[in-house]
């Protein structure tokens, strides 16, 4: 009888998650979209033009919100499309694109949306524990609104960033796409990438981050990351991922070796929730480093990165130049870096390399985009001086000078 009785109990049970699975699959199916990003002037960051898919889905119907990776949207100025379930593709606008996150947001027409189209939820309050089951929604492979499921493996701090580690299976065109907490329906994370020749272990981005970086968008604030004059060493063996590698306050390099501990009194563990915390805000921030002998406290002005959608690059005879985002730590020496080279043009056929920067442009180091473009006004031709990093191994860099021809020269907003 006992027996009979358990069996009835764990046979209910059981029915009760299948269909408790299915309901959270159905809904997915509602809310997931697919999306196609042509970029045709690529960033740095986007390293190629071209064509990609991926995966996003609806948090705001309202207002025609969707979230997917910064990697599928590209962070360039692209065409973006999106399409709901069963639908057609349907323009779409860049209105956030994440520099230190894979993150994006993307705005459709609240009319086009379909009437039975649902809002993806999110778990904005914390961590789910690991081994919590899980589902990744997407088109992987352009298999069309498919999940493949798994567990959470961890949180971790991993390429320099706070993600989620999971055994679920993330292939090409899963990228943007809801992980879901197969026991609440929440959305837990969005698919970002899996780790390269390896099998089960792939990442997304924690939502906890994002529900930061949405809320602030919908306020209209500035969800960028603040900008800060401290740079972080990695100790991978002892997952300490806070010790100084350089902090410049008020014109000297200071605690060196050091570990952050705290900002405005906060304890934290990683870089990212050091960022997180700052998120939003303007005016002071109090941070706390410790070392072997003493613990210091420093105030720092801190605002917000500029958007880089806001970002201006100069298209001169089909190379794409703009600051170089990676000397953003350095406010001595911002040089203008060659993003891209489009094939068939000029700047390709006169040797010009993406990736290398701009030292002097017919002898003059410009100052400005705006200068460049001057002095190359009524030219045919420019002798352009550029710094490449070596394909040699005996040195780090080396220079180059090319004799560009003018064919077409314009400072855009991207």
């Amino acid at each position: 009888m006992i027996k009979s009785i358990l069996i009835f109990v764990i046979t209910i049970t059981f029915s009760k998650v299948v269909y408790a699975s299915k309901d959270v699959l159905e809904d997915a199916n509602l809310y997931t979209v697919k999306f196609r990003t042509s970029v045709d002037k690529p960033y740095r960051e986007d390293k190629n033009a071209g064509l990609r898919k991926g995966s996003g889905f609806l948090v705001n119907k309202d207002r025609g919100l969707i979230l997917t990776n910064a990697h599928v949207t590209g962070r360039s100025k692209s065409k973006v499309r999106v399409a709901f379930k069963n639908y057609g593709f349907l323009p779409v606008k860049q209105v956030y694109v994440d520099p230190r996150i894979d993150i994006a947001i993307v705005q459709i027409n609240p009319k086009l949306i379909p009437i039975e189209a649902k809002e993806g939820k999110l778990k904005c309050d914390g961590k789910v524990p690991s081994g919590t089951s899980v589902a990744a929604f997407g088109h992987p492979k352009d298999l069309s609104f498919s999940a493949s499921r798994g567990i959470v493996s961890k949180y971790r701090f991993f390429g320099g960033k706070d993600v989620i580690q999971t055994d679920t299976a993330i292939n090409k065109g899963n990228s943007g796409g809801p992980l879901i907490d197969m026991n609440t329906g929440l959305v837990i994370g969005v698919n970002k990438s899996s780790y390269t020749k390896s099998s089960g272990l792939s990442f997304a981005v924690p939502s906890m981050n994002i529900c930061i970086i949405l809320n602030l968008f919908k306020e209209g604030k500035n969800p960028s990351p603040i900008k800060l004059p401290i740079r972080f060493a990695e100790d991978r063996e002892a997952e300490d991922y806070l010790k100084v590698g350089s902090f410049y306050h008020k014109g000297k390099n200071i605690e060196i070796g050091s570990s952050l501990i705290a900002v405005n009194d906060i304890k934290i563990k990683t870089p990212s929730e050091l960022d997180f915390i700052l998120r939003g805000k303007t005016g002071e921030a109090k941070l706390t480093f410790k070392n072997d002998t003493s613990t210091k406290n420093y105030n720092i002005t801190i605002k917000p990165e500029a958007k880089i959608l806001d970002r201006k690059y100069l298209y001169l005879s089909g190379a794409i130049i703009s600051r170089d985002p990676r000397t953003m730590y350095d406010e001595k020496e911002k040089p203008f870096l060659i993003h891209s080279v489009i094939d068939g043009t000029e700047a390709e056929l006169a040797g010009l390399w993406q990736h290398c920067w701009i030292k002097s442009v017919n002898g003059i180091e410009p100052k400005s985009l705006r200068e460049i473009k001057q002095i190359s006004e009524g030219k045919k031709s420019l002798g352009i001086m550029t710094r490449c990093y070596a394909g040699r191994k005996d040195i780090m860099t080396e220079d180059f000078f090319v004799k560009l021809n003018v064919k077409n020269k314009e400072i855009y907003n991207n």
